[in-house]
């Protein structure tokens, strides 16, 4: 199942992938268990780097 969402505490609850897409490309592929939520934020809004 493909789950589109902004709901990050949803995402990280339902998701053991998670593609990161930033200006139309891949930032990064992550799961829950290896980057915490606020990672997944700082990569989606490129404060940082995957």
């Amino acid at each position: 199942m493909i789950l589109i969402s902004h709901n990050m505490p949803h995402v990280f609850d339902v998701a053991d992938r998670i593609h990161i897409r930033r200006l139309g490309k891949r930032a990064a592929t992550i799961t829950p268990e290896s980057h915490p939520m606020t990672d997944a934020v700082a990569i989606m809004t490129g404060a940082a780097a995957a």
